[in-house]
Protein backbone atom coordinates (compact mmCIF):
# COMPACT_ATOMS: atom_id res chain seq x y z
CA UNK A 1 0.00 0.00 0.00
CA UNK A 2 1.09 3.86 -0.38
CA UNK A 3 0.41 6.47 1.39
CA UNK A 4 -1.73 9.14 0.21
CA UNK A 5 0.11 11.88 2.13
CA UNK A 6 3.74 11.11 1.70
CA UNK A 7 3.77 8.44 -1.05
CA UNK A 8 5.60 5.60 0.47
CA UNK A 9 4.91 2.60 0.60
CA UNK A 10 3.99 0.44 4.02
CA UNK A 11 1.21 2.23 5.18
CA UNK A 12 -1.62 4.45 4.74
CA UNK A 13 -1.94 8.03 5.74
CA UNK A 14 -3.57 7.05 8.97
CA UNK A 15 -0.29 5.54 10.24
CA UNK A 16 2.18 8.02 8.38
CA UNK A 17 5.01 9.20 10.81
CA UNK A 18 4.70 12.79 8.88
CA UNK A 19 1.57 13.44 9.77
CA UNK A 20 0.02 15.17 13.29
CA UNK A 21 -3.62 13.74 14.59
CA UNK A 22 -4.60 16.84 13.62
CA UNK A 23 -3.92 16.53 10.00
CA UNK A 24 -5.07 12.77 9.74
CA UNK A 25 -8.38 13.97 11.25
CA UNK A 26 -8.88 16.29 8.97
CA UNK A 27 -7.49 14.06 6.07
CA UNK A 28 -10.30 11.67 7.41
CA UNK A 29 -13.04 14.42 7.40
CA UNK A 30 -12.27 15.28 4.04
CA UNK A 31 -12.37 11.67 2.28
CA UNK A 32 -15.74 11.17 3.90
CA UNK A 33 -16.80 14.43 2.33
CA UNK A 34 -15.57 13.10 -1.11
CA UNK A 35 -17.15 10.59 -0.63
CA UNK A 36 -20.29 11.38 0.55
CA UNK A 37 -20.28 13.81 -2.51
CA UNK A 38 -19.30 11.11 -5.28
CA UNK A 39 -22.32 8.81 -3.27
CA UNK A 40 -24.99 12.17 -3.79
CA UNK A 41 -23.24 12.41 -7.96
CA UNK A 42 -23.93 8.55 -8.39
CA UNK A 43 -27.11 8.81 -6.79
CA UNK A 44 -28.02 11.95 -8.99
CA UNK A 45 -26.96 10.12 -12.47
CA UNK A 46 -28.95 6.95 -11.69
CA UNK A 47 -32.05 9.17 -11.20
CA UNK A 48 -31.57 10.91 -14.32
CA UNK A 49 -30.75 7.90 -15.86
CA UNK A 50 -33.99 6.40 -14.51
CA UNK A 51 -35.91 9.69 -15.58
CA UNK A 52 -34.37 9.82 -19.18
CA UNK A 53 -35.74 5.74 -19.20
CA UNK A 54 -39.15 6.53 -18.17
CA UNK A 55 -39.66 9.57 -20.01
CA UNK A 56 -38.82 7.69 -23.41
CA UNK A 57 -41.29 4.94 -22.41
CA UNK A 58 -44.10 7.33 -21.33
CA UNK A 59 -43.87 9.35 -24.54
CA UNK A 60 -43.98 5.37 -26.49
CA UNK A 61 -47.11 4.78 -24.92
CA UNK A 62 -47.95 8.06 -25.61
CA UNK A 63 -47.72 7.38 -29.59
CA UNK A 64 -49.16 4.13 -29.43
CA UNK A 65 -52.19 5.21 -27.71
CA UNK A 66 -52.03 8.17 -30.18
CA UNK A 67 -51.91 5.29 -33.23
CA UNK A 68 -54.91 3.53 -31.38
CA UNK A 69 -56.79 6.47 -30.93
CA UNK A 70 -56.65 7.30 -34.56
CA UNK A 71 -57.82 4.00 -35.82
CA UNK A 72 -60.06 3.83 -33.41
CA UNK A 73 -61.78 7.05 -34.78
CA UNK A 74 -61.14 6.61 -38.50
CA UNK A 75 -64.52 7.44 -39.62
CA UNK A 76 -66.04 4.37 -42.56
CA UNK A 77 -68.27 5.49 -45.32
CA UNK A 78 -72.08 3.19 -44.89
CA UNK A 79 -74.14 2.47 -47.79
CA UNK A 80 -77.10 3.28 -46.97
CA UNK A 81 -80.36 1.66 -49.35
CA UNK A 82 -83.85 2.67 -48.45
CA UNK A 83 -86.24 0.04 -50.71
CA UNK A 84 -89.47 1.36 -48.78
CA UNK A 85 -91.82 3.72 -49.87
CA UNK A 86 -91.70 5.84 -46.97
CA UNK A 87 -88.50 8.27 -45.88
CA UNK A 88 -86.61 7.40 -43.21
CA UNK A 89 -84.80 9.62 -40.94
CA UNK A 90 -81.32 8.47 -39.59
CA UNK A 91 -80.15 9.32 -36.41
CA UNK A 92 -76.65 8.46 -34.26
CA UNK A 93 -75.97 8.33 -30.73
CA UNK A 94 -72.92 6.33 -28.71
CA UNK A 95 -72.91 3.44 -26.85
CA UNK A 96 -74.80 3.82 -23.76
CA UNK A 97 -75.59 7.65 -24.94
CA UNK A 98 -79.18 9.06 -23.58
CA UNK A 99 -79.45 10.99 -26.93
CA UNK A 100 -79.95 10.81 -30.04
CA UNK A 101 -79.29 12.93 -33.19
CA UNK A 102 -80.81 13.71 -36.36
CA UNK A 103 -78.03 13.81 -39.46
CA UNK A 104 -79.38 12.45 -42.68
CA UNK A 105 -82.32 11.38 -44.61
CA UNK A 106 -83.32 8.62 -46.34
CA UNK A 107 -85.77 8.72 -49.06
CA UNK A 108 -87.72 6.71 -50.71
CA UNK A 109 -85.85 4.28 -52.85
CA UNK A 110 -82.81 5.67 -52.74
CA UNK A 111 -79.54 5.19 -51.61
CA UNK A 112 -77.31 7.83 -49.47
CA UNK A 113 -74.00 7.38 -47.84
CA UNK A 114 -73.32 8.04 -44.19
CA UNK A 115 -69.97 8.64 -42.38
CA UNK A 116 -69.72 7.37 -39.07
CA UNK A 117 -67.25 6.14 -36.21
CA UNK A 118 -67.52 2.05 -36.13
CA UNK A 119 -66.39 1.69 -32.64
CA UNK A 120 -68.47 3.98 -30.86
CA UNK A 121 -71.53 5.03 -33.14
CA UNK A 122 -75.23 3.61 -32.92
CA UNK A 123 -77.13 4.17 -35.81
CA UNK A 124 -81.14 4.27 -36.07
CA UNK A 125 -83.50 4.70 -38.76
CA UNK A 126 -87.37 6.14 -37.68
CA UNK A 127 -89.88 6.40 -40.14
CA UNK A 128 -90.21 10.39 -41.21
CA UNK A 129 -94.38 10.03 -40.24
CA UNK A 130 -92.78 8.61 -36.71
CA UNK A 131 -90.96 11.91 -35.93
CA UNK A 132 -92.17 14.79 -38.11
CA UNK A 133 -92.81 17.85 -36.10
CA UNK A 134 -96.25 19.21 -36.16
CA UNK A 135 -97.01 20.66 -39.82
CA UNK A 136 -93.31 21.07 -40.58
CA UNK A 137 -91.61 19.37 -42.98
CA UNK A 138 -88.58 18.65 -40.43
CA UNK A 139 -87.82 15.38 -38.00
CA UNK A 140 -87.44 15.71 -34.44
CA UNK A 141 -83.58 17.31 -34.09
CA UNK A 142 -82.63 15.29 -31.08
CA UNK A 143 -84.62 12.28 -29.19
CA UNK A 144 -83.93 11.10 -25.49
CA UNK A 145 -84.05 7.41 -24.73
CA UNK A 146 -85.63 6.41 -21.44
CA UNK A 147 -83.59 4.63 -18.72
CA UNK A 148 -85.12 1.01 -20.46
CA UNK A 149 -83.30 1.92 -23.92
CA UNK A 150 -86.48 1.48 -25.52
CA UNK A 151 -87.25 4.31 -27.91
CA UNK A 152 -90.18 5.95 -28.21
CA UNK A 153 -91.00 5.10 -31.88
CA UNK A 154 -91.04 2.46 -34.77
CA UNK A 155 -87.43 1.87 -35.54
CA UNK A 156 -86.32 0.50 -38.98
CA UNK A 157 -83.08 0.31 -38.08
CA UNK A 158 -81.09 0.08 -34.93
CA UNK A 159 -77.47 -1.19 -34.40
CA UNK A 160 -74.49 -0.39 -32.56
CA UNK A 161 -72.29 -0.31 -35.94
CA UNK A 162 -68.92 -2.61 -33.75
CA UNK A 163 -71.24 -5.26 -34.17
CA UNK A 164 -72.84 -4.77 -37.30
CA UNK A 165 -70.27 -6.39 -39.60
CA UNK A 166 -71.63 -4.96 -42.83
CA UNK A 167 -70.68 -1.39 -44.35
CA UNK A 168 -74.07 -1.65 -46.47
CA UNK A 169 -77.92 -0.89 -44.18
CA UNK A 170 -80.92 -2.18 -46.38
CA UNK A 171 -84.33 -0.99 -45.15
CA UNK A 172 -86.42 -2.86 -46.31
CA UNK A 173 -89.04 -2.98 -43.07
CA UNK A 174 -92.57 -3.04 -43.77
CA UNK A 175 -94.16 -0.30 -41.92
CA UNK A 176 -97.44 0.49 -41.37
CA UNK A 177 -98.65 3.20 -39.26
CA UNK A 178 -101.10 2.15 -36.26
CA UNK A 179 -104.31 4.65 -37.21
CA UNK A 180 -106.90 5.94 -34.61
CA UNK A 181 -110.26 5.45 -35.53
CA UNK A 182 -110.42 9.42 -35.89
CA UNK A 183 -107.30 9.49 -37.97
CA UNK A 184 -109.31 7.00 -40.36
CA UNK A 185 -112.23 9.07 -40.43
CA UNK A 186 -109.93 12.11 -41.59
CA UNK A 187 -107.70 10.01 -44.22
CA UNK A 188 -111.66 8.64 -45.59
CA UNK A 189 -113.07 12.71 -45.89
CA UNK A 190 -109.56 14.10 -46.76
CA UNK A 191 -109.19 11.02 -49.74
CA UNK A 192 -112.88 11.79 -50.92
CA UNK A 193 -112.76 15.43 -50.91
CA UNK A 194 -108.95 15.47 -52.66
CA UNK A 195 -111.00 13.03 -55.40
CA UNK A 196 -113.83 15.01 -55.67
CA UNK A 197 -111.22 17.84 -56.34
CA UNK A 198 -109.49 16.22 -59.07
CA UNK A 199 -112.94 15.79 -60.88
CA UNK A 200 -114.24 18.99 -60.72
CA UNK A 201 -110.48 20.04 -62.37
CA UNK A 202 -111.17 17.22 -65.17
CA UNK A 203 -114.94 18.99 -65.90
CA UNK A 204 -114.46 22.67 -65.59
CA UNK A 205 -116.54 25.18 -64.31
CA UNK A 206 -119.51 24.12 -63.14
CA UNK A 207 -121.70 26.28 -65.05
CA UNK A 208 -120.17 24.69 -67.97
CA UNK A 209 -120.23 21.06 -66.19
CA UNK A 210 -123.93 21.39 -65.48
CA UNK A 211 -124.67 21.64 -69.00
CA UNK A 212 -122.31 18.95 -70.33
CA UNK A 213 -122.26 16.76 -67.12
CA UNK A 214 -125.91 16.68 -66.42
CA UNK A 215 -125.86 13.08 -64.60
CA UNK A 216 -123.44 13.95 -62.05
CA UNK A 217 -125.13 17.38 -61.42
CA UNK A 218 -126.26 16.35 -57.93
CA UNK A 219 -122.71 14.99 -57.33
CA UNK A 220 -121.05 18.59 -58.79
CA UNK A 221 -123.46 20.75 -56.27
CA UNK A 222 -122.64 18.48 -53.19
CA UNK A 223 -118.80 18.96 -53.91
CA UNK A 224 -119.43 23.01 -53.36
CA UNK A 225 -120.82 22.26 -49.89
CA UNK A 226 -117.56 20.22 -49.08
CA UNK A 227 -114.81 22.39 -46.89
CA UNK A 228 -111.92 21.01 -44.83
CA UNK A 229 -111.50 21.90 -40.91
CA UNK A 230 -109.01 24.77 -40.35
CA UNK A 231 -107.82 22.15 -37.67
CA UNK A 232 -106.37 20.03 -40.37
CA UNK A 233 -102.94 20.13 -40.96
CA UNK A 234 -100.10 19.26 -43.75
CA UNK A 235 -99.13 16.03 -41.71
CA UNK A 236 -103.08 14.93 -41.93
CA UNK A 237 -103.08 15.27 -45.53
CA UNK A 238 -99.51 13.41 -45.22
CA UNK A 239 -101.20 10.75 -42.87
CA UNK A 240 -104.15 10.18 -45.54
CA UNK A 241 -101.78 9.95 -48.48
CA UNK A 242 -103.34 12.98 -50.29
CA UNK A 243 -100.52 15.79 -51.83
CA UNK A 244 -99.03 17.89 -48.59
CA UNK A 245 -96.13 20.21 -48.17
CA UNK A 246 -94.40 17.19 -46.25
CA UNK A 247 -94.33 15.57 -49.55
CA UNK A 248 -93.37 18.44 -51.91
CA UNK A 249 -96.57 17.43 -54.32
CA UNK A 250 -98.55 20.09 -55.75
Amino acid sequence: MVCSHCKLTGHTYTGCPSMTEEEKKEKKAENKEKKANTTIRRNARIERQAAMIAARQAAQIAREAAQIAQVVHVKTTYEVSNTTGYEVVLYWGTHGGEELYKFAYAPSYSTVQINCITSTHRIVGIPFLEVCENNSPDAQKQIHIPPDNVIPYKTVFDEKLKDYGETIIILDFVYNQVKKEIDQWKECALKSQFLIQQVLKIVGPLEKAHTNYDNIKALLDMAQDISIPESCTEMDKELAGIPSVLTNIT
